[in-house]
């Protein structure tokens, strides 16, 4: 067994009465941050110790709801955690000034739309379809029946919940602690090799490639848009056709994340060790879209980390090798063909005469690069 933390989000389907208490939820949270942080910058310009620790803040916030009696409205520990994540963005500009970027004051159009509740140890806040909501009562929710079980279980502790708006849906994010079982070593390890997406964007050295399609989402995108550039700006039909486009952004976008969360667990679940070439970083895998979109490549491994880290700590996990010669060289026989060139996806060796397939060859030869500690000094 092991105790997890984790984000669960889940869509929610709130009354009307509901979404306009949301959206007014949303704007106090606003208005809250922007003048906690313009009370503190105006102090801050008379003294130049003073430090913006949570409690001093929360102070402020205190004097806001007093000069903006339209704050005690909305449930009050959505405005507090707004107010402890801008003393912990001060707290990290503070310790880290070239990474982190100075507090600002958000803007109504690009701020993100969500606030976040706190939740009492005594309060369920699932019942059956419904989870309860302070404030604003009974909201209905959708979800998997793997998180439904989790969220029913006895030992599931809730911390917090953040609702939020993406433009089309509302979502509420759970943080909660659970206790889960580990996930049984298999024995198997796998080479990975990483290509463009038309020869299968990853090859492994089992002999399976692994295809992304979106070009349906991505035509239907750019249909949208070209209805959209015949339609006037701000009309009744451009404002109709806007919502449609944001519907399919978030349909790909939906599709994109659903493909990383299945494929990483099936991969930890049944290897033991991953292998990648050092450089993935650099290579990019171009998913279409009117802007070449770039699979990301990077997410796919953090997630494969994360996993493993949460459900097989025992497991080696994801390693990287050297990408050296991972194409060239023969698998069977060790010999390296220097006239191979990119477009090749087929070779014969000219050593062994054996016919090969360029990125399950290379696949295989990243797992042997780790798994026997084959060395670049040992190639012929």
């Amino acid at each position: 067994m092991v105790d997890v933390k984790k984000g669960m989000k889940v869509k929610i389907y709130p009354t009307q009465e509901q979404k306009d208490c949301f959206h007014r939820n949303f704007g106090c949270c606003r208005k809250a941050h922007n003048v906690v942080l313009d009370k503190y910058n105006k102090m801050h310009s008379n003294d130049s110790n003073l430090r913006p620790t949570f409690t001093f803040l929360n102070k402020l916030l205190n004097e806001a709801k007093r000069e903006f009696p339209y704050l005690e409205d909305v449930e009050s520990t959505s405005l507090q955690q707004e107010i402890r994540d801008l003393a912990t963005s001060f707290d990290n500009f503070f310790k880290n000034p070239s990474h982190f970027n100075k507090p600002h004051f958000h803007k109504k159009k690009t701020v993100k739309l969500s606030f976040r509740q706190t939740i009492r140890q005594d309060i369920r806040i699932i019942q059956k379809n419904k989870m309860i909501l302070r404030k604003y009562g009974k909201v209905k929710f959708h979800t998997s029946q793997e998180y439904f079980q989790i969220q029913n279980d006895k030992n599931t502790k809730f911390n917090n919940v953040t609702i939020s708006f993406d433009g089309i849906d509302y979502f509420a994010t759970f943080n909660i602690d659970f206790t889960e079982e580990e996930w049984e070593l298999t024995g198997k390890n796998v080479g990975c090799d990483i290509n463009s997406n038309v020869n299968g964007w990853l090859v492994t050295s089992d002999e399976e490639k692994e295809y992304f399609d979106i070009d349906h989402e991505n035509q239907m995108v750019k249909l949208i848009n070209r209805i959209m550039a015949k339609c006037t700006n701000g009309s009744k039909k451009w404002k109709k056709q806007k919502i449609r486009l944001l519907k399919w952004y978030h349909q790909r976008s939906n599709k994109l994340d659903d493909y990383i969360e299945k494929l990483s667990t099936e991969m930890v679940k049944k290897y033991d060790a991953i292998v990648f070439e050092k450089n993935y970083s650099k290579i990019k895998i171009l998913i279409g879209g009117e802007q070449n979109m770039v699979f990301p490549l990077t997410k796919f491994i953090t997630k494969l980390q994360d996993k493993f880290a949460r459900h097989k700590p025992q497991a080696e996990g994801v390693v990287f090798v050297d990408a050296k010669y991972t194409s060239k060289k023969c698998h069977f026989c060790g010999n390296i063909n220097h006239e191979l060139d990119v477009k090749t996806r087929k070779w014969k060796c000219p050593n062994c005469g054996k016919i090969l397939d360029r990125d399950i060859n290379a696949a295989i030869n990243i797992l042997n690069r780790w798994d026997y500690g084959d060395s670049l000094e040992n190639a012929k």
